[in-house]
């Protein structure tokens, strides 16, 4: 079960002995170590500071190195430094990092590093409030003015140190005259100097996170001064050190203090830890101690680069005593006198009896292979060794309980009926009240066997093929887990309404009791690894997972019905199948180099989110590879970005940090405007979309870390699409489609109109030749030979005689017929005749019409308006005929009823090519309710709805009549 080594490299040693619970050893401080193997440039970190992407920049002998918690960046002289041997390191407004080193001040730039001071070593750098940046060099203060140091005096006197407290206000620690505090852009004194603190060399100053004015002094030899309110006094000294060099203050309070020869970690009430090379730190010396915005404390070591402090969450046992016990755990178990038992893979039984590990000097375990360490209900002891079978241990003696046989046992389970199931590799054996059977025939080989809570004469059987049931001593060939089909199964667990599966290589799968359903937890999910070979619950009921590469604790979170997986500790070991055990509170776990405890009641720490950052987003074009561009978050932090449609692939790169527990961090991404939802939790720091339509995005990403959810990151963009695929263009083109599409029809119409119109107007033309060539013919043939017929009756009415009264009348009535005959003739010729197709015509013929009518018949006849203009208004023959026709049914009325002596016609013109004629006489007038509609009227108004014209009559008995006719003109050219 060996595992790859991480570049995390962890040192767990032994310091106090615990009270009150576990008392297997003594205990250790867990500190990470990264050095020159893991990518630290050199192995002398002189100073430390935290950049506002939550980055450590770590400032050494050779060069600066910035540090994600999981890779180290490193730049020297050969990348621009003016010196490897960097002193301080500070961030300003605008993420640009100064470097001050023994030969000046660099800066980092957009990745590129230039010099804006040479020639003399800088010591100190810090940022005030305002975001200027102060520092020191050959002990005279500078601030950085237009990119280049302008010096500053105070008191005339050597600033030894600058420091900043929590509120970012700046503090200078001048030589002989005090401390100042930059107020208002001026240094003015804040605590003046007393004697008992001139006489000392002042090295640094911290000013307390938590009480106001109160601030610790660091001398070079004498130790660590605390002033408060104006007062000094001592704080912390101790013979065994020598050289003081570093101070910090944790999130607790504590103050942790550098010497020539580890570090100490002084607490409030004055007690004190001294770390070394014996509990887990470095005997060499300690430069620099920082707390990051984490709450971690990290330690710089001379020649051993820096280490972390992890705290003592996780404890690991390898001796105790001079017991050595940094072997192979292969199982755990606590008996009816709280001893703890522990079997190894070749070294045999160990117990634990509060006070000291012993080992088992029995010949069935002595420096042999144990198999399993096992406590049943009543706390007796099972023990599986190589060669020498099964034996149980009552409180007083050894017994052996199974003989050996070809395959050694691997497993245990005690049912609820208190029978004891013991696993072999092809075959199970059920022991209970002395009887002993075997059940056989099992596919794959078995490795674990757990109670089923179904049934009580049942039992689940792990193997490397699955899951099997083994019901009433006999395999049950129709129950099965789809799940877990193909599926080499270590150990089961039951949490709840769970059965918890863990798997070799398929991760954690749990199985509802009730609803039958699985579900799969691995990697991606927060899991250490994908091989899962023990589980246990804690007092909190929490599910503790020992890994292939690490510990994992899960907690079920009932709303969403799912684990939720924490990678709260930094510990990458290689635990053991079946070797977990919960004792007093605290989870022990085997590993395959000694005991792991992992405290499961810590006091809350205060433990902030993760931290992310887009760090540049890259912007392909799709044609023109130099037209790609690279867009960097941390120095733009414009609105959208307009983007050319061809250049809609973009790949995205980020990064979470997470300082407390880097190989923690996964990712969770969207794309508004594609994506409905963030992604599933993912390793990748790097994201690609391809082919983005046009349109308004907004990429956003977080990281989550044990738990906890970084702040959200996001970068608008626009991809603006070409001039073809814009809404303009498209309603445009719509409209231009619209406008042919009405065009085409138009020209259509237009065409099939004028080749209708052509036609028209050769029918026309036609019918006026038809029409001139009838009234011609007409004229010459009917009106001449009427007038023969008039001629000839003038000849006979001469030649008879005057006493032929009947002959004369007969021959009067012959002359007045041909002329009535000849004069509507006349009518016909008149309206066959195209040049009478003009509204002057029309008016004049009717005028004719009116004076021949009333012409010795005593009655004034007048019609006015008939204007010369009209001769341009060309009329229909139906229109010339009906017209004439109305008004000579009119007139005829007038002069047969009327009893008038005045007739006027009047045309009038109207708006609309609307003309109005008026009929008025001066007549007796008719009562319009009483009279009785004749023929004449009827046909008035029959003809003047064909040619779509109105007609109405007034009239006053004794006042006369007058009619209107009101007609729109219809115009034929």
């Amino acid at each position: 079960m060996c595992s790859k080594l991480s570049i995390v490299k962890v040192n767990l040693i032994f310091s106090f002995i615990l009270a009150c619970s576990l008392r297997l050893s003594a205990q250790s401080y867990n500190f990470t170590n990264y050095s020159l193997k893991d990518g630290l440039p050199q192995s002398q970190v002189t100073d430390i500071y935290q950049a506002r992407d939550r980055t450590l920049w770590l400032g050494t002998f050779g060069g600066v190195s910035n540090f994600d918690g999981k890779e180290f960046i490193s730049y020297g002289k050969a990348d621009g430094l003016g010196s490897n041997s960097v002193n301080s390191i500070v961030e300003d407004d605008q993420n640009q990092v100064y470097f001050g080193t023994e030969s000046g001040i660099n800066i980092l730039k957009k990745r590129k590093i230039s010099t804006i001071f040479s020639g003399k070593s800088v010591s100190h750098l810090f940022k005030d409030k305002w975001g200027n940046i102060w520092g020191i060099s050959e002990k005279k203060l500078f601030r950085i003015e237009k990119g280049k140091p302008v010096f500053h005096s105070i008191a005339g006197k050597y600033i030894n140190a600058i420091s900043a407290d929590q509120y970012g206000n700046l503090y200078a620690i001048v030589a002989e005259k005090g401390i100042y505090l930059l107020k208002n852009h001026n240094w003015v004194i804040y605590g003046e100097s007393s004697p008992a603190l001139n006489a000392l060399s002042v090295r640094k100053v911290l000013f307390d996170k938590k009480i106001k004015n109160k601030f610790y002094v660091l001398t070079y030899h004498n130790g660590i001064y605390v002033v408060e309110d104006g007062k000094i006094k001592p704080f912390f000294k101790n013979k065994a050190i020598d050289t003081y060099y570093a101070i910090a203050q944790d999130s607790k309070g504590n103050i942790w203090i550098g010497s020539e020869k580890g570090a100490y970690l002084v607490h409030e009430n004055g007690s004190f830890v001294y770390f070394n090379a014996e509990n887990g730190l470095s005997d060499n010396q300690v430069n620099e101690i920082f707390c990051d915005a984490e709450n971690n404390i990290w330690v710089s070591s001379f020649s051993d680069g820096i280490y972390k402090y992890e705290g003592d969450s996780f404890i690991r046992y390898n001796k105790f005593k001079g017991q050595n016990i940094a072997y192979p755990i292969s199982g755990i178990a606590a008996d009816k006198n709280n001893n703890l038992w522990f079997g190894t893979y070749s070294k045999g039984v160990f117990k634990y009896d509060g006070n000291n590990v012993t080992s088992i000097n029995h010949p069935a375990f002595k420096n042999k292979k144990i198999y399993f360490v096992y406590a049943d209900k009543a706390k007796n002891i099972w023990i599986s060794t190589y060669g020498n079978g099964v034996w149980k241990y009552d409180g007083n003696k050894f017994l052996q309980v199974l003989k050996p046989e070809r395959y050694d046992n691997s497993s245990i389970a005690e049912d609820s009926e208190g029978g004891i199931w013991i696993n072999g590799l092809k075959s199970s054996i059920y022991l209970k009240d002395g009887k002993t059977e075997k059940v056989t025939g099992f596919e794959g080989y078995s490795s674990c066997i757990f109670p089923f809570p179904l049934s009580k004469d049942s039992v689940l059987l792990g193997t490397s093929d699955g899951v099997m049931l083994i019901r009433n001593k006999k395999l049950d060939r129709n129950f099965q887990i789809k799940s877990l089909q193909n599926t080499y199964v270590l150990t089961i667990i039951k949490h709840g309404n769970n059965l918890v599966f863990a798997t070799l290589g398929d991760g954690i799968i749990t199985w509802d009791l009730k609803t039958r359903t699985s579900k799969r937890y691995v990697v991606a999910n927060g899991l250490n690894s994908n091989d899962i070979y023990s589980l246990a619950l804690d007092d909190k009921n929490n599910l503790w997972a020992g890994t292939g590469r690490g510990i994992n604790r899960l907690t079920y979170n009932k709303a969403e019905e799912r684990y939720e997986v924490f990678r709260d500790q930094p510990l990458v070991v290689e635990c053991n199948q079946n070797a977990i055990i919960n004792y007093k509170n605290n989870i022990l776990v085997g590993t395959i180099n000694g005991l792991i405890r992992c405290q499961t009641s810590l006091p809350a720490e205060n433990k902030k989110n993760p931290f992310i950052h887009i760090e540049c987003i890259n912007v392909f074009h799709k044609n023109d590879r130099s037209k790609d561009l690279c867009i960097d978050q941390n120095r733009e932090k414009e609105g959208f970005y307009k983007l050319d449609y061809s250049q809609n692939h973009i790949a995205i790169s980020f990064k979470g940090v997470y300082l407390t527990n880097p190989l923690s961090v996964l990712y969770r991404y969207k794309l508004v405007g594609i994506d409905n939802d963030f992604s599933k939790p993912v390793p990748n720091t790097e994201i690609e979309y391809s082919a983005i339509k046009p349109g308004s995005y907004t990429f956003q990403v977080y990281a989550i870390a044990n738990g906890q959810q970084s702040n959200i990151e996001q970068f608008s963009f626009t991809i603006v699409p070409p001039i073809y695929d814009t809404v303009l263009f498209k309603v445009g083109a719509f409209l231009v489609l619209i406008f042919l599409i009405w065009l085409i029809f138009y020209l259509i119409f237009k065409t099939r109109e004028q080749k209708k119109h052509q036609f028209e107007k050769l029918k026309l033309k036609e019918q006026e030749k038809i029409r001139k060539q009838t009234a011609e013919d007409f004229h010459d043939d009917i009106g001449n030979k009427l007038t023969r017929i008039n001629v000839l009756s003038e000849i006979l009415d001469k030649k008879v005689d005057g006493s032929e009264k009947e002959l004369k009348e007969l021959i009067r009535l012959i002359r007045e017929n041909a002329g009535l005959l000849y004069t509507g003739t006349k009518d016909i010729l008149w309206a066959l005749d195209p040049h009478s197709d003009n509204l002057f015509e029309i008016l004049v013929h009717i005028k004719n019409f009116g004076i021949d009518l009333f012409q010795n018949t005593g009655v004034d006849f007048k019609m006015e308006g008939v204007l010369a203009k009209y001769e341009k208004l060309h009329l229909s023959m139906e229109f010339n005929r009906n017209l004439t026709l109305i008004f000579k049914e009119m007139l005829n009325n007038v002069l047969k009823h009327a009893n008038a002596t005045q007739v006027l016609i009047m045309v009038i013109e109207t708006d609309h090519d609307t003309i109005n004629i008026l009929t008025t006489d001066d007549g007796q007038g008719f009562d319009l309710e009483s009279v009785e509609r004749g023929r004449g009227l009827n046909n008035i108004q029959t003809r003047c709805k064909r040619i779509k014209s109105t007609f109405q009559i007034s009239s006053v008995k004794g006042k006369g009549t007058t009619t209107t006719i009101s007609t729109r003109i219809i115009v034929t050219k």
